[in-house]
């Protein structure tokens, strides 16, 4: 018999065994394809205000999924050689040299490998239309979008996919050049029997193991006490989480499995022993992998939640920076843009606003920070100029306090504040705080604003010490559409030649586009790391079940039935899955609470939404587990 007809049959016999490995190639290709063919699509590009966003997010994102895909890819072929290893071992008995296994394996993966990738472009070119439509929608513009293929997409999927190729051949060569026959024969024969139970140094281990998930946990938590030392500390933070966790997988789980398995008194059942004690040595032996997963769940849960809080929280930021439809510099340039919008038969408000620098004390403030203290500035505006806001005239509000300002002060409500300067002290009280700014970010200058009756405003202006240089500088300039404000409107004013302004609609349009499109870069490289970690779990899974045939059928042959298996299985799979998702899960929540203010007003709703995701996803890596477990026990007699 001819090599190649050798080739033909073993590929055709085993063409089963390639269903993981097949997917898996064209996973990766539907990803890079889908995603560089949107980052080519120039009718949305033109649409941003920036088109600098979506080439620099579509950059490092392509990069992020080169990475994925070449581990990812690399990883399934390991597994699938494992897979194929009686047979190469079988090829060597029978007289072939390693270069003619070589050979066969270099012509297999080019069939699977390119079929794939044709298979994968394919695929790609159908969802990316579909990714784009959610684009769209994340960046709320109205745009109808055709079908457009790109020739320069798919060379560039081809370039790197050839590359890959040619590393999984040397992953091929080296497996072949390092792997002695004997060794073929027995690489799957590590066993549960090997497990050398537990022992002391796994206790220490195991408990050391979750005094530094803990300690990490607590840092994270008191991050703000040690300001000083913040970049140190979120060092040891990382270090404490993925030491902690790697101990965890270990020592700890096997740890306390055994001590629900001593409970039992040595009356253990067949779901005891297919759960427990597999897992006892599986989460052992995999620990380094597990943690790796863990990890990189947390980290794509982490990046996704700040993305979400960031494009969540954008009218709040909008809102919190920019107190007026349009904002000016000087008074002149206000009453141009007045004159334009008269012209134009715009309705309009003119808003001029002056306001005060005070420092503010009192038992109403609070600074969260190492020095302590209650000292802050406050930017003092009238309540005559602040048709929202009610003051009476012993009263204050304070506006402004945007989350990252919040994260440091706390401020007491029905308490007093007392404002001074040099020569003058009033103190009122304070009944309300919260987010909305009352005067432009340009004009605060990071300051917290504050409303007080126009009578006590008096008695400060009385008092304050005005340099005369800057005297014109303490007001606002700014202008408000009496109805609804649109994108014409801002076109017609910011033309070219005329004076520089901000404008809310713009703001608004320029931050919802960037992080909008962040987190569409985010969010999909996110999906490509869960998809790949739950790959990997189905695939040992997989792989594990195979090794585990001849055991299932030594119990079905001694009277256990199959639904007695598969519940014994049932628990492996979710402590498979489960373990790794629960300590991504708690490994994000403690990073995203130490953060969250930084990138918008809310943490809850974004963070439990991308929570909810993963776990729903994950949910069906292990249900195909459970049925892939079931379909073995099921075909083993």
């Amino acid at each position: 018999m001819s090599l190649n007809r050798i080739i033909l049959k073993n590929f055709f016999k085993s063409v089963k065994n390639y269903a993981l490995y097949i997917f898996a190639l064209i996973f990766s290709v539907v990803l890079y394809f889908s995603f560089v063919l949107m980052s080519q699509d120039d009718t949305i590009a033109a649409e941003l205000q920036s088109e600098s966003v979506m080439s620099t997010g579509f950059t490092v994102g392509s990069v992020l999924l080169v990475v994925i895909i070449v581990l990812f890819v690399m990883f399934a072929n390991s597994i699938f050689l494992k897979r194929r290893n009686k047979e190469l071992a079988l090829f060597q008995l029978i007289g072939l040299r390693r270069k003619k296994l070589l050979r066969i394996l270099v012509l297999e993966n080019a069939v699977i490998y390119f079929g794939s990738l044709v298979s994968g472009i394919t695929l790609g070119f159908l969802i990316s239309r579909m990714l784009l439509l959610l684009l769209l929608r994340m960046l709320q513009i109205e745009l109808s979008i055709g079908m457009s293929f790109s020739v320069t997409a798919v060379t560039q999927t081809a370039i790197l996919f050839v590359c890959i190729f040619v590393l999984l051949m040397i992953q091929n060569f080296i497996f072949l050049k390092r792997t002695r026959l004997v060794d073929m024969l027995k690489l799957n024969q590590s066993i549960e029997s090997d497990y050398r139970g537990i022992g002391f140094w796994t206790i220490v281990s195991g408990f050391l193991g979750l005094v530094m998930i803990l300690s990490g946990y607590w840092l994270s938590m008191n991050i703000m006490d040690f300001g000083t030392v913040l970049v140190p500390l979120l060092l040891g933070i990382l270090f404490l989480t993925i030491v902690g966790t790697y101990l965890l997988f270990k020592a700890s789980v096997a740890f306390v499995l055994n001590v629900i398995r001593q409970s039992k008194n040595g009356r253990l059942n067949v779901k005891d022993v297919l759960s427990l004690t597999s897992i006892m040595f599986k989460m052992k032996s995999n620990a380094f992998l597990l943690t790796l997963i863990s990890i990189i769940s947390a980290l794509s849960m982490g990046l996704m939640s700040f993305s979400y809080i960031s494009y969540y929280s954008v009218e709040q930021s909008v809102n919190a920076s920019i107190s007026n439809d349009y904002v000016f510099y000087e008074e002149e340039e206000m009453l141009f843009y007045s004159e334009l919008l008269d012209e134009s038969g715009i309705n309009h408000e003119v808003r001029t606003v002056p306001f005060l620098n005070y420092e503010a004390t009192g038992e109403g403030i609070t600074i969260n920070t190492p020095r302590g203290g209650s000292e802050i500035d406050l930017v003092i505006v009238s309540a005559d100029h602040i048709e929202s806001a009610t003051v009476k005239e012993n009263e204050i509000i304070i506006k402004g306090l945007i989350s990252t300002l919040d994260a440091f002060m706390n401020f007491e409500i029905n308490s007093p504040i007392t404002l001074f300067n040099s020569d003058y002290e009033q103190t009122l009280e304070l009944i309300e705080v919260d987010g909305e700014a009352i005067l432009p970010s340009h004009v605060a200058r990071g300051a917290l604003q504050a409303v007080v009756s126009n009578e006590v405003y008096q008695k400060l202006e009385e008092q304050y010490t005005y340099d005369e240089e800057l005297r014109d500088n303490l007001v606002s300039y700014a202008i408000d559409i009496s109805e609804e404000d649109s994108q014409e409107i801002f076109e017609l004013m910011n033309q070219d030649g005329h004076h520089s302004f901000e404008s809310r609609i713009n703001q608004y349009t320029v931050q919802m586009q960037g992080a909008g499109v962040m987190m569409f870069v985010i969010g999909f490289v996110g999906i490509a790391f869960l998809m790949t970690t739950g790959c990997i779990l189905y695939f040992k899974q997989v792989g594990e079940g195979e090794d585990e045939k001849e055991s299932y059928k030594i119990l079905r042959k001694l009277g256990f039935t199959v639904n007695e298996l598969v519940k014994g299985l049932t628990i492996k799979v979710v402590l498979t899955f489960g373990i790794p998702l629960l300590m991504g899960l708690l490994h994000t929540y403690f990073a995203v609470n130490a953060g969250w203010f930084i990138f918008g007003s809310e943490m809850w709703l974004p963070m439990l939404t991308v929570m909810i995701g993963y776990v729903f996803l994950y949910l069906i890596f292990a249900f195909f587990s459970l049925l892939y477990y079931k379909k073995i026990v099921r075909e083993s007699i």
